[in-house]
């Protein structure tokens, strides 16, 4: 009979080992999901001109953590803030052409690292680790940690 509690500890275990070996995948990963380049990501598929509340609300993150990574995006000339054509007192986020060259250049790159590892587990060890992150990401979002 398997120790559930034991194997979570395992687990936990590979997971933060992976968070530090973050850089190739990982990090990429988490910066797709909330970051800088999922801010860009956002704007370029789904909501080009979105306001700062647009973006805080998408991402599940505060208003002061947008409003660096605006910031930080501005700063890299990745985005331009105009006045929202139907409200000018309202500011929308826009991507810059730099902007959306950084986004394709990134995927890209992080596709390439993630075709690599599948290429190393092989058809059958990929088949089931992508079947597998799918089974754990429709379980997660079923489940309320308290």
């Amino acid at each position: 009979m398997m120790d559930y509690s034991k194997s979570a500890e395992e687990l936990l275990e590979y997971l933060i080992i992976t968070e530090r070996l973050n850089g190739l995948i990982q990090g990429n990963v988490a910066e797709i999901a909330k970051g800088e380049l999922a801010v860009l990501t956002y704007l370029i598929e789904e909501k080009n001109g979105a306001s700062a509340i647009d973006i805080s609300h998408k991402f599940r993150i505060n208003t002061s953590r947008v409003a660096a990574i605006l910031k930080a995006l501005m700063r890299k000339e990745l985005i331009e803030r105009k006045a929202d054509p139907r409200d000018k007192r309202k500011i929308q986020v826009y991507f810059t052409e730099k902007g959306y060259d950084y986004v394709q250049y990134k995927r890209k790159d992080i596709l390439k690292h993630i075709t690599k590892m599948l290429e190393i587990l092989g058809e059958e060890d990929a088949k089931e680790h992508i079947r597998l992150v799918k089974r754990i990401v429709d379980i997660s979002s079923n489940i309320e940690c308290k």
